[in-house]
């Protein structure tokens, strides 16, 4: 007799599994579970989903949730402005005005060493046109 794969839970059981789980958490305080939970909630769900959990998780739960609002105020700092960066301005130096190339001409050929060593296994223009 051929073993049936497992059953894969619907996407709804899923959800239900992940709010069980936070409901769970939320029971025994832990905060670090909790984080990992809607971590993984965001991830699955979306963020756009996740006010909607709060609101679920709040009528489950009422004390529970005003314990992690609670821990959750107190885990934000409030932001410290930073100091303003001392910044010295120097103008700086114009710069050189290098003259425009004519349109009928084409830009002269650079003179870095490896590119005339390079330029020495390439073809002349003679043996080109012959070619």
């Amino acid at each position: 007799m051929a073993s049936r794969p497992p059953a894969v839970p619907s996407p709804q059981a899923r959800r239900q599994a992940q709010i069980q789980a936070l409901q769970a958490a939320l029971a025994a305080r832990d905060a670090q579970a909790i984080e990992r939970l809607l971590g993984q909630w965001v991830h699955r769900q979306g963020v756009n989903q996740v006010q909607a959990l709060h609101q679920e998780l709040a009528a489950a739960d009422p004390q529970g949730w005003s314990w992690w609002q609670a821990q959750q105020s107190q885990a934000i700092p409030e932001p410290v402005p930073a100091p303003a960066p001392v910044v010295a301005v120097t103008a700086l130096p114009e710069p050189e005005q290098m003259p425009r190339a004519s349109a009928s001409r084409p830009a002269p050929a650079p003179s870095h060493p490896a590119v005339v060593q390079l330029r020495a296994w390439l073809p002349d223009r003679e043996e080109r046109r012959a070619a």
